[in-house]
């Protein structure tokens, strides 16, 4: 039934938490595709062991070279035999051991919708739930803040995938994905608790300005902006979206920002 893709990189130390949120899951018709992106510390090693609890359910694959998350990502996406595909990044993790079990009924009780919009907890110095259950239109996604992919899940057959090689990838797959979409449910279920405490993530690094990430943030704001010009959508609530969008990026490009 679910597909569960994580791209890694360098998160080992928070491997065992994710794999045991999994793997403690009341409902097993799941698999999961562990994408590692030329890790350089022990994640390969670390998965390897979990893979042998898991058995059949685990693909491990070994980019050879550096994919980011967005192709990362998809090449679990080409892999995944799944109904649906739920994203998860590998320093967060599933929130109870029965956040698929719920989620299948949903999907069950709502005749296999396209899309479940899904609420998430905000992990920092605490935990607080970010419910979006009242998101349960395409016009509510496409004003939405919260594009992350991993607040969706998505039928495997109406999947879209990501930009690649740039780490601007999530808000033009959330544009494009909420635009091919018929059917959308919504859930107060807290499904990932996202990390906001793992001070080497990308998001963080963009945060404190470190410089090895610096020309990768410039040309990915540059690649960002492209492809929002270059999107396609029909949808007017997400037309409207992605010209404010364009819109925002043209004034704010000269300034390395990004708006999110």
């Amino acid at each position: 039934m679910f597909s569960v893709i994580i791209p890694n990189y360098n998160n080992e130390k928070y491997l065992d938490e994710l794999f045991e949120s999994i793997i403690s899951q009341t409902f097993k018709n799941y698999e999961i595709i562990f994408i590692d992106d030329v890790s350089e510390d022990n994640s390969i090693q670390k998965a390897k062991e979990w893979k042998e609890k898991f058995s059949q359910r685990f693909t491990l694959v070994e980019n050879q070279e550096k994919k980011w998350n967005g192709g990362s990502r998809n090449v679990g996406i080409d892999l995944a035999k799944g109904k649906y595909i739920l994203f998860i990044d590998s320093d967060d993790k599933l929130s109870s051991n029965d956040c698929l079990e719920k989620l299948n009924e949903l999907i069950i009780v709502n005749n296999y919708p396209d899309l479940i919009r899904l609420s998430y907890w905000f992990c920092d110095s605490g935990e607080r739930l970010v419910d979006l259950s009242h998101q349960t239109t395409v016009r509510d996604l496409a004003s939405a803040c919260d594009v992350a992919c991993w607040t969706k899940l998505v039928r495997r057959d109406k999947i879209v995938k990501f930009p690649e090689n740039t780490l601007m990838e999530d808000v033009i797959q959330h544009l494009k994905q909420i635009d091919c979409i018929d059917t959308i449910c919504s859930t107060n279920l807290g499904v990932v608790k996202w990390n906001r405490n793992n001070s080497s993530s990308v998001s963080t690094y963009r945060k404190e300005r470190k410089s090895e990430l610096d020309r990768k943030w410039t040309s990915s704001l540059y690649r960002y902006y492209a492809e929002l010009l270059d999107v396609r959508v029909t949808n007017k609530d997400v037309q409207a979206n992605l010209s404010w969008r364009i819109s925002e990026t043209l004034k704010n490009i000269k300034n390395d920002s990004f708006v999110q």
